[in-house]
């Protein structure tokens, strides 16, 4: 077994990584949107990359399109989350709608595509979006791709490309009409910044209300409440990125930071006896195809701080049609006559009223009880 993980750690450390202008190319060939990159970056983050694949055995880490700048020109750029002043005290819900898909092995509701936010900090209305057009898959079976955009333009209760908050959003959203994406595009990826507020086609999807998973604080009170609430579709949840997250490329992270911080809204998509797996809003070449799993460590505020604020938020569809009438249900039976009611309490017929007398229950008995018939005991 030692001889087996060393092997594996030497491997992990012989990854070769790009050399900058190969990586350049490769950015430049896909189209991405660079920002102040430089070949010193690009090298400090080769690195830490190559620290990262010594360390976790688990996972497997590779530059991307952030390679090029310091996590501080990326963390001001892209992690972008609103936090609250106080950690959260909203009651959780009773769960959203619907019958649990139950697997032996955990659930996995990757049901709608990966999408990419983007020059604009704008992750907390992919979180959002991503839940409700999962949720409306698992209900209906139908694919109706959302507009991040309605929310960067007209969710002014938030901050478009400067951050937001998932309850927030989802607070705007109840009862609105949600626009497709294909009537409504999304821009601010390339503009980096909101429009003003226009009009889309709506896409009949509707959110009557949302709901806050438990957990707060606590890595182990959040792991049974999110695993709970997940078993009915997908949640937008929220996590502390730093530079293990930010270089994932596959397998399970471990050994992840269980601070209490949050910076980056995502979405977690499901679960297995070890994992969580989430999909984030970076795009396909990111991570496992747009996708990452990491640990369920239950210290602290959980992985990357997951529990911190809260546990996620889920979005319940409205509009959805009730069940069909079934046949009129057939007459009641006659209620049976309701039982005499007990006369007064007394000591002589005197104190009956009229028609009744004054029985007692035996010859020891103090008193007795009024009755129209006797009852085979003693009059008085």
């Amino acid at each position: 077994m030692k001889f087996t993980l060393l092997s594996v750690a030497v491997v992990a450390a012989e990854i070769q990584q790009p050399s900058f202008e190969q990586w350049l190319a490769e950015q430049q060939e896909e189209n991405s949107v660079l920002a102040n990159y430089d070949e010193d970056k690009y090298n400090e983050n080769v690195q830490i990359i190559n620290a990262l694949n010594v360390r976790d055995l688990t996972a497997s880490y590779r530059v991307n399109q952030f390679s090029g700048m310091s996590f501080d020109d990326f963390r001001a750029k892209y992690l972008t989350l609103k936090k609250r002043p106080n950690i959260s005290s909203d009651v959780p819900g009773d769960g959203a709608d619907g019958t649990p898909r139950v697997r032996a092995d955990g659930v996995d509701w990757d049901v709608t595509p990966v999408k990419n936010q983007g020059n604009c900090g704008s992750c907390w209305t992919f979180g959002v979006m991503g839940a409700i057009e999962g949720m409306n898959k698992v209900k209906t079976g139908s694919s109706i791709i959302l507009s991040e955009q309605e929310l960067v333009d007209c969710d002014h209760k938030d901050n478009g490309c400067d951050g937001g908050l998932a309850d927030s959003a989802y607070e705007f959203l109840e009862g609105r009409d949600l626009w497709t994406l294909g009537s409504y595009p999304y821009t601010s990826g390339s503009s980096g910044h909101a429009n003003s507020c226009g009009k889309g086609t709506p896409s009949g999807i509707t959110v009557s209300r949302y709901i806050t998973v438990g957990g707060v604080g606590s890595g182990q009170a959040g792991d049974a409440a999110l695993s709970a609430v997940l078993m009915n579709g997908p949640v937008s949840v929220s996590v502390a990125v730093d530079d293990q997250f930010s270089n994932y490329h596959g397998g399970v992270m471990s050994g992840v930071s269980t601070q209490c911080n949050l910076n980056h809204a995502i979405l977690a998509t499901g679960f297995g006896p070890n994992f969580w797996k989430i999909k984030n809003s970076w795009g396909a070449r990111w991570g496992d195809a747009g996708f990452a799993k990491f640990e369920r460590a239950t210290s602290g505020c959980g992985p990357f701080g997951l529990f911190f604020q809260d546990a996620g938020f889920q979005p319940v569809l409205g509009g959805s049609p009730g069940p069909s009438p079934g046949p009129p249900s057939p007459p009641a039976p006659p209620s049976p006559p309701a039982p005499p009611t007990p006369g007064r309490s007394c000591k002589w017929n005197s104190d009956c009223p009229p028609g009744q007398e004054c029985y007692y229950p035996s010859s020891s008995a103090t008193s007795g009880t009024c009755s129209s018939s006797p009852p085979g005991t003693i009059v008085v």
